[in-house]
């Protein structure tokens, strides 16, 4: 292993990390509130939050193609968490939206675990991306699967 991928995780990406839980947190919490409106803002917030996460995470692998001597290959994968993303809340509703998102969070996940074994990233950014990923995927679930709410007009 080499010493890039044994580096501890710097403290500022573990607080950026975690803090970008919270909207999933928070879309789910409104997911579930009484108030119809609120609810509808959780969901559309939850979806179009995986989406934007998503593309962040396909993004890695744009600075990866970037380095000298790197496959192009990544260049391809780097756009397709960002597709995958706009194709989930584009062309489906909010709630199978949420649901096309999880595979898609996995899928990045296992590429990035590739990248990972080949020596393409840290250690410390694998730790990180376990945890968040798992945080995503279960708040994404959470929350697809929360109560619909009639409007009592």
């Amino acid at each position: 292993m080499t010493d890039q991928q044994q580096q501890a995780t710097p403290k500022l990406a573990i607080w950026l990390g975690y803090g970008g839980l919270a909207p999933f947190v928070i879309c789910a919490a409104m997911a579930y509130s009484s108030t119809p409106m609120l609810a509808d803002y959780g969901l559309i917030g939850a979806a179009n939050y995986g989406a934007v996460i998503l593309s962040f995470v396909g993004a890695i692998h744009w600075g990866l193609a970037m380095q000298d001597g790197r496959n192009i290959y990544w260049f391809s994968w780097s756009v397709t968490p960002a597709l995958l993303a706009w194709a989930a809340i584009s062309l489906l509703d909010v709630g199978l939206s949420m649901l096309a998102l999880v595979p898609a969070f996995v899928l990045s996940w296992s590429v990035d675990r590739q990248a990972f074994r080949r020596g393409l990233l840290p250690a410390c950014y694998m730790r990180l991306r376990h945890i968040l990923t798992g945080g995503a995927v279960l708040s994404l679930l959470f929350t697809a699967f929360a109560p619909a709410i009639p409007y009592n007009w």
